[in-house]
């Protein structure tokens, strides 16, 4: 775990987990952004698997305070929820994710960005790639719209409200909204058998996206509902983790 420092006149440092390759590098670097149960053990070995297979990873927290508000908040100031939950605690984590702002999950996914080109080991003229699982696939199709000089890359996998039918509350617009300015290459993963995310929704993903001539590709993954990746759930399935992991990799090794 470290502190991706964001200013250095007021210090705020928000809190990720970094991993790397041996060796000296440049590698090319990828952001992973988590789901609604946080920056848990799970997500932190995403960034390990990366880092195995060469590249740098960086997983930030996106529910945390910065260190700088943190260490100096009086107790009723700071944040009741936490860093991360048990996938037993699926209410408070849904109210998590629920209250995390598009602005602020943009501002922390920039901050990682900042930060990992800035590194030493990172291959930084090629730009990142990112991936975000559920609620974090979202996060990143979004922060490829939104910096689309720095992700030239993007793997979304089980993503809900990418065209606004299942969106979250507060009147938040549709990532999909932002597509035109996508220079990224996506690959979206879904389950089959996920019901929280409509057909509809994903036919409007693809419809759009083709009309706009965007590189991407799209793979519904028979057996599978959602959280398919997560092995510590009983929602994991191994082939179309297989199949989602090994398609992500070569996206990233292609555009890194």
């Amino acid at each position: 775990m470290i502190d991706m420092e964001s200013n250095t006149t007021l210090v705020q440092c928000y809190p990720a987990h970094e991993a790397f390759p041996d060796g000296q590098g440049p590698f090319p670097a990828v952001i992973v952004a988590h789901d609604r149960f946080g920056l848990n053990p799970h997500v932190r070995g995403v960034a390990n698997r990366l880092a195995n297979a060469g590249f740098y990873a960086l997983a930030p927290s996106l529910y945390a305070l910065p260190t700088s508000v943190a260490d100096v908040a009086p107790d009723f100031m700071r944040p009741a929820r936490a860093v991360h939950y048990g996938y037993d605690d699926e209410e408070p984590a849904r109210d998590a994710a629920a209250a995390l702002s598009d602005e602020r999950a943009e501002a922390i996914l920039a901050q990682a960005v900042k930060y990992a080109i800035s590194r030493a080991k990172v291959r930084a003229p090629g730009g990142v790639g990112v991936l975000g699982f559920s609620m974090g696939a979202r996060l990143v199709f979004l922060a490829a719209c939104r910096s689309p000089e720095e992700v030239r890359a993007c793997a979304a996998f089980y993503g809900k409200g990418i065209a606004g039918f299942s969106s979250p509350p507060h009147g938040r617009p549709a990532p999909l909204d932002l597509a035109g300015n996508l220079r990224a290459s996506l690959l979206l993963f879904y389950g089959e058998l996920d019901t929280t995310v409509s057909r509809r929704e994903r036919d409007a993903i693809r419809e759009r996206l083709s009309a706009l001539g965007k590189d991407f590709r799209m793979e519904v993954l028979h057996g599978a509902g959602g959280d398919f990746f997560l092995e510590e759930r009983d929602t994991y399935r191994i082939h179309a983790s297989k199949i989602a992991w090994e398609e992500t990799l070569a996206l990233f090794r292609r555009c890194l």
